[in-house]
């Protein structure tokens, strides 16, 4: 649901790429309502080229599509990963915004995509399950990467204080046993609409965009856009085959 609005709201700014990088169990063709023809599946054993895993969902917005019940594709070597980077490498001249969907957990090749991003943005709730998972995401990625600067958005909340009062308990293990600590730039509301905008298979943003999600998903996107413009992009397909470390020697 975040992905999906904020590359939709990214769209009339520039012309965006949603990579579905949930690799394996890619679902985020379904709220942009499209059926790839190809997917990463087809792509990643070099039979085809990464353009023909893009499906056009709107005007200015494309959809890069992961795939979904390919067992392989949820741990990619990193010869595999090198053909994503590659291709990406090429087909990102053509857009101002790359927004990448990752999967949850620490795996090589989420870290990988964190790592070659040049914002990262931690999305969780308030559980403290989830708290400690994505303390974990941020030591890891910190390994990878030691300058990593991610933003924090706390979703799923009934108020603002619990928002808070979640980034503050991420914020203060972080500093006190990494040295670092995330940017808390905001919360998103528990909201129905946001069920609802997948039975409609349409971001919320479109399908609601008068709710209280919809209107946190705009100051997000627009968090992100300032974030976006502190940094000079680096290039991911790039980054990601520095990172992969894929030789072919």
């Amino acid at each position: 649901v975040v992905s999906a609005s904020l590359a939709t709201l990214l769209a009339p700014r520039g012309r965006t790429l949603l990579f579905d990088a949930d690799l394996g169990v890619g679902n985020a063709h379904i709220l942009q309502d499209v059926s790839p023809e190809h997917t990463l599946a087809d792509v990643v054993d070099g039979s085809f080229d990464l353009a023909v895993a893009v499906a056009p969902c709107r005007p200015q917005l494309d959809l890069l599509a992961g795939g979904s019940g390919f067992a392989r594709l949820a741990s990619l070597s990193a010869r595999e990963l090198n053909i994503i980077g590659s291709g990406l490498e090429r087909l990102e001249l053509e857009y101002r915004h790359l927004i990448i969907d990752s999967a949850a957990g620490i795996s090589n090749q989420t870290i990988s995509f964190a790592a070659a991003a040049d914002v990262v943005l931690l999305v969780t709730t308030p559980d403290v399950t989830a708290l400690t998972d994505v303390y974990a995401f941020f030591k890891v990625l910190l390994q990878r990467r030691p300058t990593s600067l991610p933003l924090l958005v706390i979703n799923r909340v009934e108020s603002e204080d619990e928002a808070r009062s979640a980034a503050n308990r991420i914020a203060s293990v972080s500093k006190k046993f990494l040295g670092r600590e995330p940017r808390y730039v905001g919360f998103l509301p528990e909201d129905r609409a946001a069920f609802r905008s997948v039975q409609q298979r349409r971001p919320v943003v479109i399908s609601e965009p008068h709710s209280a999600l919809a209107h946190a998903l705009g100051d997000l996107a627009l968090a992100l856009l300032r974030e976006m413009g502190r940094n000079h992009p680096h290039g991911f397909g790039r980054t990601l085959m520095r990172h992969v470390g894929y030789s072919h020697v």
